[in-house]
C-alpha cells in the first residue's frame, strides 16, 4: 500500500516536474525569441545609424568642401577687393598731384593772361605810335611830293618846251629821271599834276615793297 503511494506520489511529483519544466522551456523559449527580435532591432538600428552616419558624414564633407571653396573665394574677394582699393588709393594720388598741377597752371595762365592785357595795351599804344608816325610820313611825303615838283609853277617852267638842258638844271636835279621821259612836251598844269601822281606812287609802292 506504502509501496503503491510512493510510487503515485513520485508520478505526481515526476509529472509535476515534467510541466514545470514544460512551462520552464516556454518561458525560455519566448525568452530567446524575445532576444532575437531584440538583436534583430539591435542590428536593424545599428545598420540604420551606420546609413544615417555615412549620410550625415557626406553631407559634412560636402560641407566641408563648400565651405573651404568659399573660404577660397572670399579670400581671393579680399585680395581682388585689396587690389582694387590700392588702384584707387593710387588714382586718388595722381588726381591730387593732377588738381595741383592744374592749380599751378590756372595761377600761371592768369599770370600770362595779365602779361598778355600788358602786351595788348602795349600794342595799342604802339599801334597809336606807329600810325601817328605813319600819319606825320605820309603828310611829310606829300609835302616832299609836292615841294619837289612845284618848281615847275615857276615862270621859267611852267607852259615851257621841256628840254634835256632843263632836267639837268640845278633847280630840277631832284626830281630824278621821271621828268626825262617828257622832254620835247610842254611843262603844262596836267604834267605837273601827273608827275605828283606819278612820284607819290612810286613812293607807295616802294614803302609797301611792291
Amino acid at each position: 500500500m506504502i509501496t503503491v503511494s510512493l510510487t503515485l506520489l513520485y508520478l505526481l511529483c515526476y509529472t509535476v516536474s515534467v510541466e514545470a519544466n514544460s512551462k520552464k522551456m516556454e518561458v525560455l523559449d519566448d525568452i530567446l525569441q524575445r532576444l532575437r527580435a531584440a538583436n534583430e532591432g539591435i542590428a536593424q538600428a545599428k545598420a540604420d545609424f551606420s546609413n544615417e552616419f555615412e549620410v550625415a558624414k557626406s553631407k559634412l564633407d560636402r560641407f566641408n568642401d563648400t565651405s573651404s571653396s568659399l573660404g577660397n573665394s572670399i579670400r581671393d574677394t579680399q585680395i581682388e577687393l585689396q587690389a582694387e582699393t590700392d588702384q584707387i588709393t593710387a588714382m586718388q594720388t595722381t588726381l591730387v598731384d593732377i588738381l595741383s598741377r592744374l592749380n599751378d597752371t590756372e595761377q600761371d595762365l592768369e599770370g600770362v593772361h595779365d602779361d598778355m592785357s600788358q602786351s595788348e595795351e602795349k600794342l595799342e599804344s604802339i599801334k597809336e605810335s606807329f600810325n601817328l608816325t605813319l600819319s606825320k610820313l605820309e603828310s611829310g611825303r606829300k609835302e616832299e611830293v609836292s615841294s619837289r615838283w612845284d618848281v615847275l609853277y615857276s615862270e621859267k617852267f611852267l607852259n615851257k618846251k621841256l628840254t634835256r638842258e632843263m632836267t639837268e638844271s640845278k633847280e630840277l636835279e631832284s626830281t630824278g629821271n621821271l621828268l626825262g621821259l617828257f622832254v620835247g612836251m610842254n611843262i603844262t598844269d596836267d604834267v605837273i599834276n601827273y608827275l605828283k601822281r606819278r612820284h607819290e606812287e612810286d613812293m607807295v609802292c616802294l614803302h609797301s615793297g611792291i
